[in-house]
């Protein structure tokens, strides 16, 4: 019997072994075949435009074709919820971004289907950008504090934004909390929808990504107040920060990052952020970038861990003093 038992438990050991091994051996062997990255916005947005930017370049680090997929959806939370039940095998990975990563874990409570952290694998931080604010031509202010000053003789300033939790909307919550004014939100459908209603005297003020209202800035139907990040913005260097401008502390940026569904082998995460890094640093991604107003990070799994750590509680304040939750 004991022989009997004693044969029971090395067959078990050696399969073990043989199983461990496998395994091993299959993420040696990694990448055998295409990778699909998921975009959760549909084509020809931003962040669609940069995941094909991507691709080529991480499909020739890791010696096989990299295939953008969308799946857009809900706020990035139904192309979310598809990574974050994929096979933790690094051949399905997907764009994260401010909102389906940071905000919607408040925004949505309970009816988010998936755990921004637990349900996935941090691959790297891939870029991050301000938000800008914007004048129309007729509001009598040229900086912060005359915006501010003219800002508390109003009942309320009304601020038109590209939706209802989104990123500009939770800035303009920040901005009322920071200077301790009234800001009144007014929803549009789309960024460039509430940029047109600004250059039509329609709202007062707007708040959109850097990359979109920078272009109104500059050529001249509107004016740039201020940028929502720490330091300026290489775009518009003239351009101050809120941080800089009565309000230090004040730093919110919209970002993107790469992850995997959660389980993801240490290795595999880490070629992977390999190849973004390898990505980032061709001059068609590096200008798509810089141009938009953007800065190219490319850091490691544990810095994308910790600053996502940090990112959740930083906007579900904001959701709360928004009122913006509608779980």
């Amino acid at each position: 019997m004991m022989t009997l038992r004693r044969r029971a438990f090395h067959g078990l050991a050696a399969a073990s072994l043989l199983g461990t091994g496998s395994a091993a051996r299959a993420q040696e062997r990694w990448p055998a075949r295409p990778i699909s990255f998921i975009v959760t916005y549909a084509p020809g947005g931003s962040a669609d435009l940069l995941a094909r930017a991507l691709a080529p370049g991480m499909a020739e680090f890791l010696g096989q074709p990299v295939v953008v997929e969308n799946r857009a959806g809900a706020g990035g939370n139904v192309g979310s919820a598809i990574l974050a039940r994929a096979a933790p095998d690094g051949y399905t990975i997907g764009m994260g971004a401010t909102g389906s990563h940071a905000i919607n874990k408040a925004l949505f409570g309970a009816r988010l289907p998936y755990d921004p952290e637990a349900s996935f694998t941090p691959i790297s931080l891939i870029q991050q950008q301000p938000n800008l604010v914007l004048l129309g031509n007729a509001v009598p202010a040229r900086g912060v504090a005359e915006f501010v000053a003219w800002a508390k003789t109003q009942v309320g300033v009304q601020f038109g934004t590209s939706g209802v939790g989104s990123s500009p909307h939770l800035t303009g919550a920040m901005i009322g909390d920071a200077f301790g004014i009234a800001m009144e939100h007014v929803p549009y459908r789309s960024g460039g929808e509430a940029l047109t209603a600004l250059a039509a005297g329609q709202v007062p003020v707007v708040i959109d990504n850097i990359i979109t209202a920078a272009q109104f800035a500059l050529d001249g139907r509107a004016r740039a107040l201020a940028v929502s990040s720490a330091a300026r913005s290489a775009l518009l260097p003239a351009v101050p920060s809120f941080a800089e401008s009565g309000a230090p502390g004040f730093d919110l940026v919209s970002w993107q990052a790469l992850f995997g569904p959660a389980g993801l082998p240490a290795p595999i995460a880490t070629r992977l952020g390999e190849a973004l890094r390898h990505a980032l640093r061709t001059p068609t991604v590096d200008r798509l970038l810089r141009e938009g107003g953007a800065e190219p990070i490319g850091g490691t799994p544990e810095a994308l861990a910790a600053f996502l750590a940090a990112e959740i509680p930083k906007w579900a304040r904001l959701v709360r003093l928004s009122g913006a939750a509608i779980n």
